[in-house]
């Protein structure tokens, strides 16, 4: 159980050294560039730009004269939030339009490790297609979990502690799902079918999941290491998720 745990806090580390042995480094350098130039152009002309001097702007007209001292806190709370969400929008659209690069990784390492697997290759429009899709099915998927985690608050004593464990498992969960996709996806599973994977092989999965779920959110890191970890996502599905040759897809509630 340990062991296993291990292994899967490990891989988003040896997703490096993978990519040398596929020859695939320079790959990944392309969606690290791409989040560096939707972060530059979100912050030079979006929410840290243009809207976030619009909104300061506002604040300042209809703030009382005895509480001007308190907006140079407002800016830098704004600024610190801006920050945030704009790395955040750049690094979900370097995935996308990077997309196409990730199915290239995909399909090596899926010579290195599953040689017996015919999922065809995607092409650059489909890859593209088939992760803004992914992304719109994320953000319902989340507004479920956040409303869900809502509803567990109001259950008397328990309820804080409940909801913060369902914060955790969700987040854990829409980890897993997102960065196993360009595997998954590709290969046309459902979320039951995913959810099989996971519970089958859960020691690996909770593993991976408690390394990256704390550094996605982690505004400059996460331009540079999302890309790593959906590499490490790869390397969780050919290594430990992907059903051996001839063997049937795990179940779960009874769904194939």
């Amino acid at each position: 159980m340990i062991q296993r745990l291990w292994a899967g806090m490990l891989l988003p580390w040896q997703a490096w050294g993978e990519l040398r042995q596929i020859k695939a480094r320079w790959y990944i350098v392309i969606p690290v560039l791409l989040n560096i130039t939707f972060a530059y152009l979100l912050f030079r002309y979006g929410l840290s730009g243009y809207l976030i001097t619009q909104f300061t702007t506002l604040i300042d007209g209809r703030m009382p004269s005895n509480m001007h001292w308190i907006a140079p806190s407002i800016h830098t709370i704004l600024d610190i939030l801006a920050f945030v969400l704009v790395t955040f929008m750049a690094v979900r659209l370097g995935t996308i339009i990077g997309s196409p690069f990730y199915a290239i990784i995909a399909d090596r390492f899926d010579r290195q490790y599953l040689a017996y697997d015919d999922t065809p290759t995607m092409s650059f429009v489909w890859s593209i297609v088939t992760a803004l899709w992914f992304e719109m099915r994320k953000i319902v998927l989340l507004v479920v979990i956040w409303a869900i985690g809502v509803l567990l608050e109001f259950i008397p004593v328990f309820g804080p502690l409940l909801g913060l464990i369902w914060v955790i498992i969700g987040s854990g969960f829409t980890t897993l799902l997102d960065y196993t996709d360009i595997s998954m996806g590709r290969r046309n599973f459902t979320l039951r079918q995913r959810t099989a994977f996971f519970l089958t092989h859960l020691p690996e999965t909770i593993g991976f999941a408690l390394v990256v779920t704390p550094f996605v959110g982690f505004p400059v890191i996460n331009v540079f290491s999302i890309p790593l970890f959906v590499c490490a996502g790869i390397g969780l599905y050919v290594r430990y998720l992907a059903p051996a040759q001839g063997t049937k897809y795990p179940t779960v509630l009874g769904t194939k």
